[in-house]
This record gives structure tokens, sequence and C-alpha cells, in this order.
């Protein structure tokens, strides 16, 4: 998990740091839900599918995927090929019965959470008023005063993502609440206007909070309901912004495929959201706030980008951007036809695509090749001289240097077992950047070559077409690579205890 405030820097200048407080209540009542639901004994129990997992511990189907999700992406539970398995550090010390329990400890932590609301009331001498008690008008300008200046905090990021594009007819955003993201949008598109969109009352609080004339220029309000809606044009842009999440997937798949029907033939559309399924710069976000909207919402839901996407291709929609942005947030960018230029990595949508957890850009000459590598296999594994892909028929650590030399691009991917696997979708990675056009995409493995049970003992691979070397076997230092691309890898140390596997891509 990282929460901002694990590395809290007096220097702080974004609203992120600021953000992650707020809601860090958020993560630990996940913790606290799922120990009470005892989730962690019934999956070391084996009951390890929703469905058997949701009757033994009582749950609705629906509302418990949604919060197994967000348990995932906390780093509690791990979810392979359909079924959810509890991570190492549950597994130690969330499981019942086991001799570093400590669940009843942490939900002391829960119930000691109801002093904690009175904190202000302890330290003020006057009792402070309450958001709650404010009449539903205060509340609702306060509220969209607070979101507006969020807006305005992401809006510029947003823009830039469009700045190649040609905004030419009308912009219309879709609860657009007091209208920053459009003002920033005009910027961009100066010879077109726009229109706002959102619900009467905070058309209300918008002229409100922007009560000169100046900030509306070139800017229709409108209040109403845009399930029921005529529009009486056709629009160039069309912007969502954390819009579809009120909505359960039947609706929001209407509601999108009518903002759609409000483009223009060559007209853009934009999807600002929380996403479940990015892993962007704050990868729980997406799945908790989902857990909010299910708690605060009739029905709302946080869409994965495959479902948008989906409801994209139903809408005749052909040509698909997604960004993440470098705060808790994505945006989807859709038209009909064209292109978009690439984000920084076209590749990360694929890996994760293909089932890796994470894939990380590293400069070629930042990984780290050494003679010691080698000898370490020599002395060291097992399987010395058994594989063709390995030492000492694999590639020295000097033939590697050389081709790592040969390419200004790369990428870490990580995954778990089994071997096979992870074999293949690095094969279908290499693949897809080999037919987009990058001939040069190359892609080293982790450990033995897993194509074959067994390499043939006369030394001639069966399947160099399938076959590629693993990095440790060439000659490259795991560890190092690993650190040097920002993440941390530790060794094994106990039998039981979760492997994790890197690969490299190689892409010019």
């Amino acid at each position: 998990m990282a929460l901002g405030f694990k590395d809290a820097d007096p220097a702080h200048t974004g609203f992120q740091f600021l953000e992650d407080l707020s809601t860090a209540y958020w993560y630990s009542q996940v913790l606290f839900s799922a120990l009470e639901l005892k989730l962690f004994s019934h999956l070391d129990q084996g009951f390890c599918s929703l469905e058997p997992l949701a009757r033994k511990a009582k749950c609705r189907e629906t509302e418990l995927a949604r919060l197994l999700r967000a348990m995932e992406r906390t780093g509690l539970v791990t979810c392979r090929e359909g079924n959810w398995y509890n991570t190492q550090v549950s597994c130690l010390f969330l499981v019942q019965g086991k001799p570093d329990y400590m669940g009843d400890f942490f939900l002391y932590r829960c119930y000691m959470r109801p002093q904690w609301d009175q904190l202000t009331q302890k330290v003020c001498i006057e009792k402070p008023t309450r958001i709650t008690a404010l009449s539903y008008e205060e509340r609702n300008l306060r509220y969209v005063a607070s979101t507006d200046t969020l807006v305005r905090q992401k809006s510029a990021e947003i823009v830039r993502l469009l700045e190649s594009e040609k905004i030419s007819g009308p912009i219309l955003d879709i609860g657009g609440g007091a209208g920053s993201l459009v003002r920033a949008l005009l910027k961009l598109a100066k010879n077109t206007t726009a229109l706002v969109f959102d619900l009467p009352e905070v058309i209300g609080a918008a002229r409100t909070l922007y009560p000169d004339k100046k900030d509306w220029e070139k800017i229709t309000l409108v209040g109403g309901d845009f399930r029921t809606h005529v529009f009486e044009e056709k629009f160039s842009l069309v912007c969502m912004s954390n819009f579809l999440h009120a909505y359960g997937p039947m609706e929001a798949c209407e509601l999108l495929l009518k903002a759609i029907t409000l483009l223009t033939p060559d007209g853009i559309l934009v999807v600002h959201d929380y996403f479940p399924d990015r892993k962007g710069a704050v990868p729980q976000k997406g799945a908790l706030y989902d857990l909010a909207m299910m708690l605060n919402t009739f029905n709302g839901v946080c869409h994965d980008t495959a479902t948008i996407r989906q409801w994209l291709g139903q809408g005749g929609i052909k040509t698909i951007g997604i960004t993440d942005l470098t705060t808790d947030t994505a945006v989807i960018l859709a038209k009909r036809k064209g292109t978009f230029h690439p984000p920084a990595n076209p590749w990360a949508d694929l890996a994760l695509e293909l089932g890796f957890d994470a894939i990380a850009p590293i400069s070629p000459g930042d990984v780290v090749t050494a003679p010691w590598v080698n000898a370490k296999c020599q002395f060291g594994c097992k399987g010395f001289g058994k594989n063709i892909q390995c030492p000492p028929q694999g590639m020295a650590h000097d033939k590697t240097r050389l081709l790592l030399d040969d390419y200004t691009r790369a990428f870490l991917v990580r995954g778990a077992p089994p071997g096979k696997r992870f074999h293949t979708a690095l094969l279908a990675l290499e693949k897809k950047a080999f037919l987009d056009g990058f001939h040069k995409a190359f892609v080293f493995g982790a450990g033995p070559c897993p194509v074959c049970p067994a390499c043939p003992e006369e030394g001639r691979c069966l399947h160099p077409d399938l076959a590629r070397p693993s990095m440790e076997g060439s000659g490259i230092d795991v560890y190092a690579s690993v650190a040097a691309a920002g993440w941390s890898l530790a060794p094994v140390q106990q039998k039981g205890q979760y492997v994790t596997y890197i690969g490299l891509f190689l892409v010019e």
C-alpha cells in the first residue's frame, strides 16, 4: 500500500497527499470488514472461488466481489484465474487459529474508532459546527466549490491530452459542476463555445461561486437530468468527468451511448473517472472509490475500462486511448475514426490484459549485467547444465550487455507462477510489439525455459521459436535492475512464501 503520508514531505504541493489522508479510513475499513466476515480464514480453508466463499461467509456475491477487489488492491488477497488467495502477510497474521493470528488486535482498533470522531470536540473549547448540521443548500454549495477546486487541479493534465486534437465545434460537459474544465478547454479551443450541463441545484451553486459574467463568456449553463434531457445540437467534444460512477452498469451504458449520439462525426468523447482495473499513481483508489459508491449511492459503480471499451464499441467507437493521470484517476479518449498519440508507456494496457501484475519502463543502460551472475548459476543452481537457455549454454553477461546496448527502450514486467503462463504472456507481448512494427522486440524470461519438460540430450533446442533466455541465466543482476526501476524485490526465505517473477521486454 502506498499511502501518501508514509513519506510525508513538508515541501508537498500536490493535493493527492491530502486526498490520501482524507480517505485513509477507507483502507482500514476494508481490513476490518474482511476480518469481521472471517474471509481470511475461509480462504485458508479452501473456499477460494466467489460462489462458495459468498455462501460460507453469508455474503451477497456482487458486493463481496467488489470488496475482494479492494482487498486485492490493498495487498490483503490475490486473484489467480478467478480464484482468491490470502497474501503472505494475511496468511501469517489474519487467519484464525494460526500461531501469529492478530485479527482480534486489529479489530480493537476498529472498536476504538468511534472515539476518534470526538477528537475535534476534545481539542476545541467551543462545539464546532459540523457539515452535517448545515442545510442542504449550504452543503451543496460547499460540495460544488470543493469539487471545482479538484477539477482545477486536474483540468490542466486532461487538456494536455487533447492538445494535438482538432476541436472546431461546441463543447458539452456533462456533470460539469462550476465549469472549470470547460474554461480550461476553451483556452485550448478558443474559437468555439461550451455548454455545462448538471443538476439544477449544482448550476445554481455554480452561479453563486462565479457571479462575474466574464467567468461565463462563451459558456451556457443548463440544469436538468441527462437521462431525459433533449439536446438540440451536436458537439465536437463531449466530457463525462466523474459522472458514470453514479449509475449501475445498465444505466451507465445507456448514458454513455446517449453521449456518443451527441458527437459530431469527428467528435471526441472524454471519460474521466476512477477505474478499478487501472494501476496508476494510486492503484487502490479505483477499487476503494467503487466501495464508496456502493455505500453512498443507490446503485453507483466504478466501471472497469474494459467495460467502458465494450460499451464504446456498441456505440460505433473504434479509436480508444487510455491514460492514467499523475493523481488517482484516468482518462479515456474515444472517437469514431483516426488515431490518438500513444501514451508514454503504450504497452501498459496490454501487459495488464496479459496477466502481468505491473510494468515499469527502464533504460537499457540501467539493466545491470555482471560476471558473478553466471557464477551463481554454476555454483548455486541444481539445474546448471540441464537447460539449453541457461549457463553454460545460454548468453554470457558480456554478450547480453552488447544486446542491451543495441536498444533505447526497455520495460520490466512483474508476475507470478506458474512459469509457463508467465512465459506465454511474455511471448504474446513480444509478438504484439513485432506485429505493430517494432521488429526488434525481444523478451527475457524468469527461471529456466519452461517450453519443454526437459531439453534433448544432444543439446539442440526443439522450439527456438518459443524458447527465450532468462534474465539471470544471461548474466543480468535482477535485484539491482529491479531497484533501478523503482521496484523492490526480496529473496524467498521460507517454504510457502510467494514467488515473484520478473521479465525484461526490449522494444525498438
